[in-house]
């Protein structure tokens, strides 16, 4: 884009140039011509005025007289009225400038000068032209340049982050340009990073439910398949195989869901993420008069799909910024085999009866939506990870998220969990939030 803007520009300005620089170099050469012609004229009157108060005092036109008179380079031809000839001044050329003295009275005066200082003239005109052209294409350049850069920095920065969004970073925002039409695109592309998020959260719970409900049933037919089949009915023989293979395609699709972010799973750096989604944060924190302090131990390493520990931190910053009050403080810390995350401000707290019922989707006792945190906790679950209230002082949220394990069997393979299918056994349940 930018490249296409500065060449077009450059034409533009190039053909602007053309346009008004020839014929204003044709108009000036003609001016240049007429007034070359028109010095000579006055040569010409000048030698005539001079030689006409010497020939009326009967006085000698001499070459010393001439000389004072005629410029160096120039030549006159004297005719007087008795036939006489003087001639002063080197032979003019065969495209010599030619000019008569209309005031001649005792004799006729003709005053030549060579074409070479007309074209002098002439073509330094058209290097002033010519620079002054070039200077306005290279300003037009210049300016095409940073407006082309004004204009596809947005772009290219909204483009980054549709990017980022394809490939599951649901905390992307494309920020604000001033530019109406960039803005207007950077906003849709946030709204739909949201509902996005939503969406992939509430396809991933419906599985989840979908797969634990449908093992309920499917355990109480097999316990009577085996009941019945203990009595040596061949055809409930058939029927037991027939739901083992319907348990196996069950955990199949419950493993999938389970896995869908965690086959994507990456290391994170959770002090950069923390400091970057801070940043991001702070200026809304400024104009409401608070204040946001991150307190983080280097290189804490967690495993995580791309984008979650972003999006939760978001919903804990916006849920504190509009339900909390005071300095909000985030720390990031590493126990173990896992990695915490801590947002806290300093609201009452949450009362223990409430600890868990705000995790639930609709339930807001702030006067919220009830969706944001429900998301953050179905985020954090589904990286196998948690997020809690904790009780007792002010408000504080955390955030648990697994540290990376080398050589973890499930991340290597990519696959699924098998099932057992040991008869009289129900499939594994569901982990937590699924």
């Amino acid at each position: 884009m930018r490249r296409r803007l500065i060449l077009s520009t450059a034409a533009i300005a190039l053909a602007a140039v053309i346009i008004l620089g020839v014929p204003l170099g044709l108009v000036e050469a003609a001016r240049l011509r007429q007034d070359s012609t028109s010095r000579l004229e006055r040569e010409a009157d000048r030698v005539s005025a001079a030689i006409d108060d010497r020939l009326e005092r009967g006085q000698q036109i001499t070459p010393t007289l001439l000389r004072t008179l005629v410029p160096r380079g120039h030549s006159v031809a004297i005719v007087t009225r008795d036939g006489r000839r003087i001639g002063f001044g080197p032979p003019p050329g065969p495209d010599a400038l030619v000019a008569h003295s209309g005031a001649a009275l005792g004799a006729t005066v003709v005053a030549r000068a060579p074409i070479g200082e007309l074209h002098d003239r002439v073509y330094r005109e058209w290097l002033l032209i010519a620079a002054l052209g070039i200077g306005g294409v290279l300003v037009a350049i210049a300016l095409a340049a940073l407006q082309a850069n004004r204009l596809a920095r947005p772009l290219e920065a909204i483009a980054r982050r549709a990017a980022e969004l394809g490939d599951g970073d649901f905390s992307v925002r494309a920020g604000r340009f001033d530019l109406p039409e960039a803005d207007a695109i950077a906003r849709g592309l946030d709204s739909s990073a949201g509902r996005i998020a939503e969406l992939v959260a509430r396809e991933r719970e419906f599985s989840s439910n979908v797969s634990h409900q449908l093992k309920t049933p499917l355990t109480a037919l097999r316990l009577r398949i085996e009941d019945a089949d203990s009595n040596g009915d061949s055809q409930l023989e058939a029927a037991l195989g027939e739901v083992d293979r319907l348990e196996t395609t069950i955990a199949a699709l419950l493993a999938h869901a389970r896995q869908e972010s965690a086959k994507r799973a990456v290391t994170v750096n959770l002090g950069a993420v923390v400091h970057d989604h801070a940043g991001r944060w702070r200026p809304a924190f400024n104009r409401s008069g608070r204040v946001l302090d991150v307190a983080s131990e280097k290189n804490v390493q967690v495993s995580a799909s791309p984008g979650t520990v972003g999006q939760i931190l978001d919903v804990l910053l916006d849920n504190a910024l509009r339900h909390g009050v005071g300095p909000v403080g985030i720390s990031v810390a590493a126990n173990g085999r896992s990695a915490t995350v801590t947002v806290s401000d300093a609201g009452p707290g949450i009362p223990d009866e409430l600890s868990d019922q705000i995790f639930e989707r609709g339930d807001s006792p702030s006067g919220g939506t009830g969706i944001g945190l429900h998301l953050a906790r179905a985020l954090a679950q589904a990286d196998n990870g948690s997020l809690s209230a904790l009780n007792g002082g002010p408000t504080r949220f955390e955030l648990r998220l697994p540290r990376p394990v080398s050589g973890s069997p499930e991340r290597a393979s990519g696959k699924p969990p098998r099932p057992d299918r040991r008869a009289g056994e129900a499939p594994p349940e569901p982990g937590p939030g699924r």
